[in-house]
């Protein structure tokens, strides 16, 4: 009997706790509210102009020298210095080979005159003998037997045949001497075009500003600067020369916290090196895809451009780091909730609204949200009691 009451207790004891679970909850109100996030950038200009290593040579040159980080340049003062040893001795080797080259068609032009000559030579003793034989081949069998006037007759044949075939042999031989000489030309011309293009580059070492401003070094992949000693591929980008007459701040937005940003809304901008100083400024383009800024940093970031509606171009430099406030909405008069209270499920949206001593399901209808709130349209009036958490969830855990 004893135990029998013992259980019953346990029961009821555990139907009390189940019933009167502690659920926190929030009374809604209208509220006056304002979206925003914030995020971390840097200045840069509008528009700049693009100081690129030359994209003439086909393989990578090394720096040998290029100004400081923002500094102030004239028009035709050098920017970048690159070394040119490599170039010269491409120019060497290839004058080198232009001069064995030439030895080599000097050789092939004697061999062909000597050999021609050699022809033309022997070709005036076989034209001698032919005329000697055919002078005296007298066709008449008084004086000669009939062998005798077949062998002479043979004699003249093989003597013109033989010049012919000279002649034949000469001809061969010159077609082929040409086609060798040629061939030197040629290579000869290959080795010039070397020597052209590297005394080009041996011309163009150095980079010069095209007009007066502030030089703005790029950083790579790696977030180094150039530097003496630092080999770039053609064309590549290694510095700008910004308009400091127009700025805009360039902002990296978390991709998980990128949410309602649109062109046109309003930025308010702090600047590290003048904090006392507020900047404001509008949303201009947005990146279509999120990248990582980093190599080894898996996390991805939205590229925002604002521009910069207070130009000052003595404190509003290139590569200066900022904070931004981006507002993703009006200020207006709703009810805003905890976007943790909201539920969803497909296209439904709803939270669990306190009616007596239990809490329902009720549907709503969600406006604007943020990553921490969230604007109620339709479903929820002033001074109505939500619950912070799933009632349901709490309850098992409760009883369990």
């Amino acid at each position: 009997m004893r135990a029998i009451l013992l259980l019953v207790l346990c029961l009821l004891f555990i139907s009390c706790t189940k019933d009167d679970a502690p659920i926190p909850q929030l009374t809604v109100e209208k509220s006056s509210t304002r979206f925003s996030l914030m995020a971390s950038g840097e200045l840069e200009a509008v528009t700049s102009t693009p100081i690129t290593s030359a994209s003439k040579t086909q393989r990578p040159q090394t720096i040998a020298w290029i100004i400081d980080q923002y500094a102030h340049v004239k028009k035709g003062d050098v920017i970048v210095r690159f070394d040119g040893v490599p170039f010269q001795l491409e120019v060497d080797a290839a004058e080198y080979e232009i001069s064995k080259l030439q030895f080599s068609k000097n050789k092939k032009q004697r061999e062909m005159d000597l050999s021609i000559e050699d022809f033309n030579n022997e070709e005036e003793v076989v034209n001698f003998e032919y005329l000697m034989a055919k002078k005296f081949n007298i066709d008449d069998p008084l004086l000669y037997t009939k062998i005798e006037m077949i062998e002479a007759s043979d004699n003249e044949e093989f003597l013109e045949a033989k010049t012919q075939h000279l002649q034949k042999m000469e001809s061969h031989y010159q077609d082929k001497s040409l086609s060798e000489v040629n061939l030197i030309d040629s290579q000869s011309e290959f080795q010039k075009s070397k020597i052209d293009v590297n005394r080009e580059n041996l011309e163009s070492l150095e980079i010069k500003a095209p007009h007066d401003g502030i030089v703005v070094l790029k950083k790579s992949w790696d977030d180094t600067i150039p530097q003496a000693g630092k080999s770039v591929f053609p064309g590549m980008k290694l510095a700008s020369l910004p308009d400091l007459s127009s700025m805009q701040a360039k902002i990296y937005v978390p991709e998980v916290e990128a949410v309602g940003i649109k062109q046109g809304q309003s930025v308010d901008i702090s600047l590290h090196a003048f904090p006392d100083l507020k900047f404001t400024g509008t949303v201009t383009q947005i990146s279509n895809t999120a990248q990582p800024k980093k190599r080894d940093n898996p996390i991805k970031y939205f590229i925002v451009n604002v521009l910069i509606n207070e130009q000052d171009q003595q404190k509003l430099l290139p590569g200066q780091r900022l904070d931004a406030v981006i507002f993703t909405s009006e200020e207006s008069e709703k009810i805003v909730v905890p976007i943790q209270t909201i539920f969803r499920e497909a296209e439904d949206s709803w939270v669990y609204l306190k009616e007596g001593n239990t809490f329902n399901k009720r549907f709503v209808t969600t406006g604007l949200c943020s990553t921490s709130q969230c604007q109620i349209d339709a479903g929820l009036k002033e001074n109505d009691v939500i619950a912070l958490v799933d009632p349901e969830q709490v309850n098992k855990e409760e009883a369990r």
